[in-house]
């Protein structure tokens, strides 16, 4: 094969390699991206368990729906109140019904409201109680999630997880998600306590991580001028603002009573914007919202995830009173 004879005018010239330059550039490049990449885990973690958490919470209250029924919370003849009488909105709270000696009454943590208790009678009572004392354990039960399940190391290196129990033989969980329930009467026409075939509102707030040993420690008061919400005094150690007035944590009205749809005392902030010139917070519901500048401040529940609603018919004596 004969040389290559290059054109007139053109000199070949030998394959020039890659220079220092180049692949300082080309190492900033990929550094950059790498640490883009990395940085997106952190993120992504905490997406997972808010994702977990909230798909929890979701059945939480889906389940306490239905829970309600099944344990008698909709059944008149079953309830029984706190030292403050019945009335047109009844709460169940465990948290507050814990602290049995009333130090703690649920009308201070939800206004307008009437502390309602499962009775010590019929298929739910325990010999341990004494007449007239609310069987508050049973409905810690049913407000406490129990998909959190202690456990112990086996035996050996090689032997699965034991499930832990107390000495009732009953298992042991941590409890990290847990909600309250509302029975409201839903209508403008009475203000008495509802009763067996009245329509009622029932709601059911869930939970994650509240403090379940001091009621007065679970919410804040918050005003709401129709578009934004203001925190009453400071914020709380260790938490922001941003943290407390989120996206899906829930909100009692006080404020709402026989003229203003009783029965809809509780909103779901849906959408939340902070405002760091002032520090109030740009809101919108998911479900009718807070009245706007009622004369009493408004309740927002701290760690609450979300809420779920539905109208039932209240039922009558059966054998949740015998």
């Amino acid at each position: 094969m004969p040389p290559r004879i290059p054109p007139r005018g053109i000199t070949l010239q030998p394959p020039r390699g890659i220079t220092l330059m180049e692949v300082l550039i080309a190492i900033g490049i990929l550094a950059v991206g790498l640490t883009s990449v990395v940085s997106l885990v952190p993120a992504g973690q905490s997406q997972a368990a808010r994702a977990v958490i909230l798909d929890r919470g979701a059945s939480m209250v889906a389940n306490g729906l239905q829970d309600a029924v099944t344990y008698g919370l909709t059944r008149p003849d079953s309830v029984m109140f706190d030292s403050n009488g019945s009335g047109p909105v009844w709460v169940f709270d465990p948290v507050v019904q814990r602290d049995a000696g009333a130090t703690v009454l649920t009308s201070a943590i939800f206004p307008n409201a009437s502390g309602a208790f499962l009775q010590p009678a019929g298929i739910y009572s325990q010999a341990s109680n004494p007449a007239g004392t609310p069987s508050w354990q049973v409905l810690q039960l049913l407000g406490q999630g129990r998909d959190d399940i202690l456990v112990s190391p086996g035996a050996g290196s090689d032997d699965p997880p034991v499930n832990r129990f107390d000495t009732d033989g009953i298992r042991l969980f941590n409890g990290r998600m847990s909600c309250l329930f509302s029975v409201a009467r839903a209508d403008n026409v009475l203000t008495t306590s509802p009763g067996a075939g009245d329509v009622a509102k029932l709601t059911v707030v869930a939970f994650h991580n509240r403090n379940l040993a001091d009621p007065s420690a679970g919410w804040l008061p918050v005003t709401f001028d129709g578009t934004t919400l203001t925190l009453q005094g400071a914020v709380p150690d260790k938490r922001t603002l941003k943290e407390i007035i989120r996206p899906g944590v829930v909100i009692y009205d006080p404020n709402k009573t026989l003229a203003t749809n009783q029965y809809l005392r509780w909103s779901q902030v849906l959408m939340a914007s902070v405002d760091s010139a002032d520090g109030s917070v740009y809101v919108t519901f998911a479900s009718p919202p807070p009245t706007a500048g009622g004369a009493l401040p408004l309740r927002i529940l701290l760690d609450s995830i979300g809420m779920a609603e539905q109208m039932v018919v209240l039922e009558g004596p059966g054998a949740y009173s015998k």
